[in-house]
């Protein structure tokens, strides 16, 4: 490929391979490159056309390209181009050797690192491992631990199925994953990365959402929770839809009381619904994995046997014995009030 055909595949990859049109390709092309100019970028777009890599369509005046996704040769293009943007990443070749060890053995189907260069400032790698299910998940999350403390490098995993991905990039809630997945390096298996996305017809449709939200003004979480089965009367703002996880992330980080424990009603309403290594992400991205451990541990105690197995699938992923101590007569009362 030539730099321009490789800077437009970066581009796509980046749109999970629905780019927008030709001249908003040259632009975004140019914002990151600063030496690129629209002639180039343009008669590199057609040659790849006339070789079936990427479609151009007409919508109005403007001509939109987009990846050939079904053609295995535009596969191989991509792949290649999400090889070269791999090297670019400076991790020690131990890290890169355990990472690719932990693939192998785990039968990954993909890793990609997100956001790479924001997060390795702070000594952090947010990582997406594609997995065929969660049977090793627990042992992945054991192990990169152990990568942690011998690297001093913060390893911050969201393992998802192809299905997971393709059902939190397809939902109308936000979710982190948006936010991320449009800056990726792909450290393992780029052709299974680009099989799953040609499998599921995933696009960049939600490009438009905005960023993920930190934080919520107190009426749109409580627009959010009341969704999940928690209400309280208070004023609700519609508006913002974010995930369950990533709600009760918030609540749990909620300095009011009747807030931070209505995340137990959420988990004990919604167990089966949630995601489990996703909320793991959540709560290890935010140093807050005490405070699950204690709402898990606490939860356990208090529901009936059937919800209490359930509860403690997830504590299979936490390996971390510190917890947050919890008022147990107060959650008793919210369960039996809301729950």
């Amino acid at each position: 490929m030539t730099r321009e055909q490789t800077r437009i595949m970066h581009y796509l990859s980046d749109n999970l391979g629905s780019g927008g049109s030709i001249l908003s390709a040259s632009e975004e092309i140019g914002n990151i490159y600063k030496s690129t100019y629209y002639p180039n970028i343009y008669n590199a777009i057609i040659k790849l056309e006339k070789a079936g890599i990427i479609f151009i369509t007409k919508e109005g005046k403007n001509r939109l390209i987009s990846l050939n996704i079904m053609n295995p040769k535009a596969i191989y293009y991509i792949s290649e181009a999400e090889n070269l943007r791999a090297m670019e990443i400076n991790l020690p070749d131990e890290m890169s050797n355990g990472l690719l060890d932990l693939a192998l053995d785990s039968g990954a189907i993909s890793i990609c690192a997100l956001k790479y260069e924001t997060h390795i400032k702070i000594n952090r790698i947010e990582l997406l491992l594609i997995t065929k299910s969660h049977n090793k998940d627990s042992w992945l999350i054991n192990n990169m631990l152990k990568l942690e403390l011998l690297h001093n490098t913060k390893i911050d995993p969201i393992i998802l199925t192809p299905d997971e991905l393709f059902s939190m990039l397809d939902s109308g809630d936000l979710n982190n994953i948006k936010d991320l997945i449009s800056d990726k390096h792909i450290l393992y298996n780029s052709e299974g990365f680009w099989g799953t996305i040609r499998m599921y017809k995933i696009n960049y449709t939600y490009k438009n959402l905005k960023r993920f939200p930190d934080k919520l003004e107190k009426s749109e979480l409580a627009y959010n929770y009341s969704r999940f089965g928690y209400s309280l009367y208070e004023d609700i703002k519609p508006g913002k839809r974010i995930s369950l996880e990533d709600t009760i992330l918030l609540m749990a980080k909620s300095d009011e009381i009747r807030v931070k424990y209505g995340a137990f009603i959420l988990i004990k309403k919604n167990i089966e619904k949630i995601n489990k290594p996703y909320l793991y992400y959540l709560f290890k991205r935010h140093e807050l994995l005490y405070s699950l451990n204690g709402m898990i541990s606490t939860l356990e105690e208090i529901l009936d046997k059937e919800k209490g197995l359930q509860i403690s699938a997830l504590k299979e992923l936490i390996p971390y014995k510190q917890k947050e101590a919890y008022d147990k007569k107060l959650i008793r009362k919210y369960i039996l009030q809301y729950g």
